[in-house]
């Protein structure tokens, strides 16, 4: 028997939709699904952390936003521009893309310095690097997160759960988990739908879980999010 059966799953769930066409009547929506299974934290584009960061006032829950996201091509300065700016509307975590491009063409110091820079703007705050593993090759994928470890990431994620392969996989997670070694945390994210999921992930490694199916899994019900994440 799994570890995490009968466990609250919630707390491990950063409940999400990061669509383009949501209004703020949808924001409240997915903040009330938080206050109401108790997840861990809410999961939104930077547009809506303010608003977020006001109505889940007085409670526990965490606001977190992604930038760079979903291509991580923005300029570094760019970057930690938006950094800076969703801390100060009341973002609590930031996921992130770095520039995959760097990576795979061997510029290993132009990505470790664009996590650095990020990192630094976060000023102590939680920062997740979204490795984009689905575009990666194994040693890329090793070399990654070596590379984020480095310029002072807190979490390792999978993928921002979009794009090619973005789907969180059992191999990858415990991949990441061993690179971590402790020194780090791991987020699973990207077409985690079901408890079963969940399970599994969390058993491979995973601290945290990014999904819009979060209602779903800790309720047993169908799936009514419209978001691939």
């Amino acid at each position: 028997m799994s570890q995490f059966e009968g466990k609250d799953l919630a707390k491990y769930i950063q409940h999400t939709n990061v669509n383009p066409d949501l209004t703020k009547a949808d924001i409240i929506a997915l903040c009330d699904d938080c206050i109401k299974y108790g997840f861990d934290g809410v999961m939104l584009q930077p547009a809506w952390v303010a608003t977020a960061k006001e109505y889940l006032k007085g409670t526990d829950i965490k606001v977190c936003t992604a930038l760079g996201y979903p291509m991580g091509a923005d300029t570094t300065e760019t970057k930690v521009f938006q950094a800076k700016q969703v801390f100060d509307l009341g973002a609590d975590q930031l996921d992130f893309m770095a520039n995959i491009g760097y990576l795979k063409g061997g510029d290993y110091d132009a990505y470790r310095d664009e996590i650095a820079q990020v990192v630094k703007a976060a000023n102590g705050k939680v920062v997740k690097i979204m490795l984009e593993f689905g575009m990666l090759t194994e040693e890329e994928k090793v070399k990654a997160a070596e590379l984020a470890i480095e310029a002072g990431i807190t979490y390792l994620k999978n993928s921002s759960g979009w794009g090619r392969g973005g789907k969180a996989t059992e191999e990858d997670i415990r991949l990441l988990k061993k690179v971590a070694n402790g020194r780090v945390l791991v987020k699973a994210s990207g077409g985690i739908r079901t408890k079963d999921d969940a399970i599994k992930l969390l058993e491979a490694g995973a601290c945290m879980l990014g999904t819009s199916a979060g209602v779903a899994i800790v309720t047993g019900g169908e799936n009514l999010s419209t978001s691939n994440y």
